[in-house]
């Protein structure tokens, strides 16, 4: 069974933000990498398009308030599935098998259950896009949770001249 590289992403514009980096390691390690993308496009984190929905609902408009929700979700599945498709092109051309997995809801728990239920998985690697917002990943319970490997990628400083 060959190993694989677990790469924890946040879906979004900065989704790929340390994938070459996975690829390189996966080629090296001579492993294929299975992306996690935990996907921030749940309506409840966009609470404008919430409201303008509940008006439209109160008023009675369940088209155009079903139309709202969905929309916004659409637009972030469809750029989420580009970034894939980029990731996709990346891995053949370095021969890396890749697979992509969509997750929704507490990624420490998210993360916790795809190790678990894959043994083949050799390493856990966060992206940088992860550091944004410490609260929503709890490093150390996942730490206590999972026996493998756990190695997060930094943003590199900017330099000042």
């Amino acid at each position: 069974m060959k190993d694989n590289i677990l790469f924890v992403t946040k879906g979004g514009e900065q989704c790929d933000e340390g994938s070459s980096y996975a690829l390189e390691l996966a080629k090296t390690l001579n492993a294929g990498i299975e992306i996690l993308i935990m996907d921030a496009s749940h309506p409840a984190t966009q609470f404008e398009d919430i409201m303008a929905a509940a008006a439209f609902a109160e008023e009675g408009d369940l088209k155009t308030m079903k139309e709202i929700l969905e929309s916004e979700q659409n637009v972030c599945r469809q750029k989420l599935e580009e970034k894939i498709n980029g990731l996709i092109r990346s891995s053949k051309e370095t021969a890396v098998e890749l697979s992509c997995h969509l997750s929704t809801g507490d990624m420490s728990a998210a993360i916790k259950e795809h190790v678990r239920n894959r043994p083949d998985i050799a390493m856990v690697l966060l992206s940088p896009s992860l550091a944004d917002n410490r609260k929503s990943l709890k490093i150390k319970k996942l730490i206590k949770a999972i026996s493998k490997p756990i190695v997060h990628i930094s943003k590199p400083l900017a330099a000042e001249i």
